[in-house]
C-alpha cells in the first residue's frame, strides 16, 4: 500500500480534502470565524489521519491490486480496487468505521464515477455523492442511503464538482439522479446541475428575479436555456419545456 500511501502524501491529497470538504460543508456567505476555522482544519486532520491508517492495512483482494478511488461517509470508507483476471472492472471494497468489518465483491457495472456491485439479492452503488444500497427484489428497497463526503482519486484528485473556486456554494440539493449547486460570490447567480455518475453537467445564470429569501430552504431558484426551465426548491427539481416536464424530481436532501 506505499504507492496510495505515497499519493495521499505528496500529491496534494490534504489540500485537495480540504477544498472537498469546503464544498460539501456549504459555508455561509458571511465570514468564518477564528474558531470555525480551527474547528474546520481539525475536521480536515482527523480525516486524512484515518485515511492513512487504512491504507497502511490491506484493503483490496491482494497487495497486487491497488486502491484507485476512495469514497468516505459517515459510516463507511469505500474502496474501488483495481482488476485483475476474475474482475476486470474491479472489486468494491466497503469498511464500517465503527467495527472494522470489510465486505469486498466484484464490481458489475461502472457509468462514468458510478460503480455498481452485486451479492446475493443486494446492489451497492457508490458515486462520489452518494451511497446507496438496495436489496433487489421485485420491488427494491432501500437499504442505505448516505451522503459522501469525500471522494478521492489514486492521485489525490477531488472526484467531486461544485461551486467554482472563490464562490460560495449557497444551496446543494440532491434527487434519485442529480446534484444542484445554486453559486455565487456575495450572491446567488449560478446554477449547476450534474448527474450523479458523473457523465453530464450544465452550468447556468440565475434569473435575476427569482424567488428569494432570507433562507435558502424558502428561496426557489430559476434557470433557462432556450426553451427549457430549469427550478429548483425545498420539495422538488423540475425541469421543463413548453409547459411539459422532461425531468421532475423529489428533494432527498438540501444544505
Amino acid at each position: 500500500m506505499n504507492f496510495l500511501q505515497f499519493r495521499l502524501y505528496h500529491k496534494g491529497s490534504l489540500k485537495l480534502a480540504f477544498v472537498s470538504l469546503s464544498c460539501l460543508l456549504f459555508f455561509s456567505p458571511l465570514a468564518k470565524t477564528q474558531a470555525e476555522i480551527k474547528k474546520e482544519s481539525t475536521l480536515v486532520s482527523n480525516l486524512n489521519h484515518s485515511l492513512i491508517q487504512l491504507t497502511q492495512k490491506q484493503v483490496c483482494p491482494s497487495a497486487q491490486l491497488l486502491p484507485k478511488r476512495i469514497f468516505e461517509t459517515d459510516k463507511y470508507y469505500v474502496y474501488i480496487c483495481r482488476g485483475d483476471e476474475k474482475s476486470s472492472l474491479g472489486y468494491y471494497v466497503q469498511i464500517y468505521k465503527n467495527s472494522g468489518s470489510k465486505i469486498i465483491i466484484p464490481i458489475s457495472n461502472k457509468v462514468g464515477e458510478a460503480y455498481f456491485a452485486k451479492d446475493t439479492g443486494v446492489i451497492y452503488t457508490v458515486t462520489p455523492y452518494e451511497l446507496v444500497v438496495t436489496k433487489f427484489s421485485k420491488r427494491n428497497s432501500l437499504v442505505l442511503r448516505e451522503k459522501v463526503n469525500n471522494a478521492i482519486a489514486a492521485d489525490g484528485q477531488s472526484l467531486t464538482k461544485g461551486c467554482p473556486e472563490g464562490n460560495t456554494s449557497f444551496v446543494e440539493a440532491a434527487t434519485k439522479n442529480y446534484i444542484v449547486y445554486i453559486c455565487g460570490r456575495e450572491m446567488p447567480d449560478t446554477y449547476i446541475a450534474l448527474t450523479k455518475n458523473g457523465t453530464s453537467i450544465i452550468t447556468l445564470p440565475l434569473l435575476s428575479n427569482y424567488n428569494s429569501s432570507t433562507k435558502a430552504e424558502d428561496s426557489e431558484y430559476i434557470a433557462i436555456k432556450g426553451k427549457t426551465r430549469y427550478l429548483l426548491n425545498r420539495k422538488m427539481l423540475r425541469v421543463s419545456r413548453d409547459g411539459r416536464n422532461l425531468v421532475k424530481e423529489k428533494v432527498l436532501y438540501w444544505h
